[in-house]
């Protein structure tokens, strides 16, 4: 009987030591489909709350040290094709990705002002 009031309480502590950590990622989306999916693949055991912003491109996410990384996190959202400030995408996941999901690249001419706004003649 004692032993298993030991056991009890020896498990009971592990939950004191873990943190509980809130950090914003820069992650690079597109679109609401982005969201959706960044969102659904952090639904795991340890992260309590994920949310990514489509205009500010920052995730939210709210996790359980002791359950997951904050590496296992970029791992999970470069897995699924998008980027983050600490990790590149997984090419062949973001290949697969839905255009509208894909990185959009600035066309040459956006980098001089007002080169696109003329009227060609």
């Amino acid at each position: 009987m004692k032993n298993i009031f030991l056991a009890i309480l020896m498990v009971g502590t592990l939950g004191v030591f873990a943190k509980t950590i809130t950090q914003t990622i820069l992650v690079k989306g597109e679109c609401g489909k982005c969201k959706d999916k960044i969102e659904a693949a952090l639904d795991i055991p340890g992260v309590s709350f994920a949310e990514w912003n489509k205009e500010t491109k920052m995730l939210t996410v709210r996790y359980n040290d002791k359950k997951v990384s904050e590496n296992d996190i970029h791992t999970t959202i470069s897995n699924l094709g998008y980027a983050t400030a600490k990790m590149e995408a997984n090419k062949e996941k973001q290949a697969k990705l839905a255009n509208c999901c894909k990185p959009k690249e600035a066309k040459a001419c956006e980098t001089k002002k007002g080169c696109c706004s003329k009227k060609k003649e």
